[in-house]
């Protein structure tokens, strides 16, 4: 009985000790693998809506099950991936541009997964490797508040953009950080190289297009504000989910889809040695179900990758588009788009 009451006291102390530090503060909770195997952690450009939405409706489903995302511009992702390489800690990337995809593919930063549902992707839609599917289509476009423009005086092509008239009027999102506009901006040097023979051509229409761009904003939301706010700014080069978003939520913005467009694809990956690797399938087969697609179409305004939903079910906009896409060469965006940025960057905005 001595010795029994002797080794709790132990026990006790031993237990005290071990949760805390120099005198007496709590040491870090080490929790059990158990818990840590129901927290998934998703990078993603997507925004706070969309992300809550998917959250709680993925959370309602699995029970216990915690989803955290880290929501950031889709051009920052592959750079933290990189730099946690030696020790993940996200589960999920969910949206951005393929090229970035490709590039952390090529650099062990993804695992691959190729679930039966991924037939119903176009090729295009599906990395070859396996590391990536595509959730949505995301067509580019001219956006522009009609309070401060008619639709019948917006610009309606690329090219229009560059008439003095829009001089201060533009304000473009910092491209550097942005998945959307890296593609625009890419999308137009090959425009004007497939025109010239010369990718100069490009550079010289961006420079043109900088001197009619009032500001860089560093955010999306600072770049709606200024479009929204009593100051000059009434145009920006952005993309279809967010403009439809956007006017669902009160905003006087309006869209044009010009000629050429381009229409990226936004991919979902595992991130290779993850965290929690079980968690993390479950989420990317459950953003990508037939259910899940249709109502981030209807509520989100995202144009699905799948091919084998119901039409019936998806909004009466989405099966009425009318789009011309650019004719574009994904692989030699892919492959020059960071040194054409750095370009852009050294000779045109940094010496504004």
């Amino acid at each position: 009985m001595i010795r029994a009451v002797l080794f709790s006291f132990f026990l006790l102390n031993f237990s005290f000790l071990v949760g805390c530090g120099d005198g007496g503060k709590p040491r870090e909770t080490i929790v059990p693998a158990s818990a840590e195997a129901k927290v998934i952690v998703v990078y993603s450009p997507h925004g706070k809506q969309l992300e809550e939405d998917i959250k709680k409706r993925f959370e309602d489903a699995h029970a216990g099950y915690t989803v955290e995302f880290l929501d950031m511009g889709g051009g920052k992702i592959l750079t933290r991936l990189q730099g946690e390489k030696a020790q993940p800690r996200a589960d999920v990337w969910w949206g951005g541009a393929a090229g970035d995809f490709n590039r952390a593919d090529a650099q062990g930063l993804l695992e691959p997964y190729t679930p039966e549902w991924s037939k119903n992707l176009p090729a295009d839609a599906r990395s070859a490797s396996g590391a990536w599917v595509a959730t949505f289509r995301t067509p580019e476009l001219i956006m522009y508040n009609s309070k401060k423009i008619s639709v019948a005086d917006a610009p309606k092509t690329w090219d229009d953009l560059l008439d003095l008239k829009w001089k201060g009027k533009i304000v473009i999102r910092d491209v550097r950080p942005s998945s959307t506009m890296k593609t625009i901006f890419g999308s137009i040097i090959l425009r004007e190289q497939k025109k010239t023979g010369s990718v100069d051509a490009g550079f010289e229409f961006l420079e043109k297009l900088d001197a009619n761009t009032g500001s860089y904003a560093a955010e999306p939301q600072l770049m709606y504000d200024l479009l929204d706010g009593d100051g000059p700014y009434a145009i920006t080069l952005w993309n279809l989910a967010d403009a439809l978003l956007l006017k669902s939520n009160g905003h006087s913005f309006e869209y044009v889809i010009p000629p050429g467009a381009p229409i990226p694809v936004e991919p979902i990956s595992l991130v290779k040695n993850s965290p929690n690797p079980a968690g993390a399938k479950m989420f990317h087969d459950f953003v990508n179900s037939p259910e899940q697609l249709v109502l981030m179409a209807k509520e989100r305004h995202r144009l699905p990758a799948r091919t084998d939903l119901p039409q019936d079910q998806l909004p009466a906009w989405m099966k009425d588009l009318k789009l011309q896409p650019a004719d574009m060469d994904w692989a030699a965006l892919d492959k020059n788009i960071d040194e054409w940025i750095a370009r852009w960057e050294r000779d045109i905005k940094q010496k504004k």
